[in-house]
């Protein structure tokens, strides 16, 4: 099967009819390493203490640990976004988040002429297009539907122990958890899939920790270990033709 075949067969391939490869790097700002694509999941929202309370409890937030990522001052998303600027301008690789493509879900309110996606639809076709897929996941943010697509981006690409041959290098993904993060999902990843997770306790260490584990597939890259990202599914799928 050609690659123009499986595209038309793949929708986590395409968006509005292009590969969707050619739309994020059509769409995101160009860095020092624009082809190296590294999609960054992780929660949007920090956690509200007096959520999980009564109405009548009060609660001294700037007394609690939030971690690496817990300024009460601040939006969990401006603090992702500063990790993936980090990436961008001292990496050089073309980082992103969900929301940076523009491209609308189905949840979007406004009215627009584009192509929706659902939320998973859209985490699976960008993890598709990309060089490296990261989860980020700190303990200040709200993770419940951030753990869901983890385990359906992972189970999307047939990264499970077992599952026969992955849809994409699991070379290319890595879980980094910050100490403290208490989760069942997070805690079966090494066991369930063969991705790797790795946890950090400082932003410092997440840097260093995501430092090496983008250079790792970039030396695999230019070795030959990894295939080209548009090859990958096609190496994967083109084993039983």
């Amino acid at each position: 099967m050609s690659n123009a075949e499986r595209e038309q067969f793949d929708p986590m391939r395409t968006y509005d009819g292009d590969p969707m490869r050619d739309v994020l790097l059509d769409r995101l700002d160009p860095t020092a390493h624009t082809e190296f694509l590294v999609y960054v999941m992780g929660p949007y929202t920090t956690i509200r203490l007096d959520y999980f309370l009564r109405d009548d409890a009060t609660v001294d937030e700037s007394d609690v640990d939030l971690g690496a990522f817990g300024d009460a001052e601040a939006d969990l998303l401006d603090e992702l976004r500063e990790t993936v600027e980090w990436l961008r301008t001292e990496l050089g690789v073309n980082a992103f988040l969900a929301v940076d493509p523009a491209i609308p879900t189905e949840t979007h309110p406004e009215e627009t002429d584009q192509e929706r996606m659902n939320v998973i639809s859209q985490s699976k076709a960008y993890a598709e297009a990309s060089n490296a897929v990261v989860f980020v996941l700190p303990k200040a943010g709200v993770r419940d539907g951030v753990d869901i697509e983890i385990g359906a981006v992972l189970s999307g690409f047939d990264l499970g122990h077992g599952e026969g041959t992955p849809q994409k290098p699991p070379q290319r993904f890595h879980v980094f958890r910050e100490h403290g993060v208490a989760s069942a999902t997070l805690d079966a990843v090494p066991h369930e899939y063969e991705v790797a997770l790795t946890e950090y306790g400082t932003r410092s260490e997440l840097q260093d920790q995501l430092a090496r584990f983008l250079a790792g597939i970039l030396r695999s890259e230019r070795r030959g270990d990894l295939p080209p990202v548009d090859d990958d599914s096609a190496t994967t799928d083109g084993a039983g033709e």
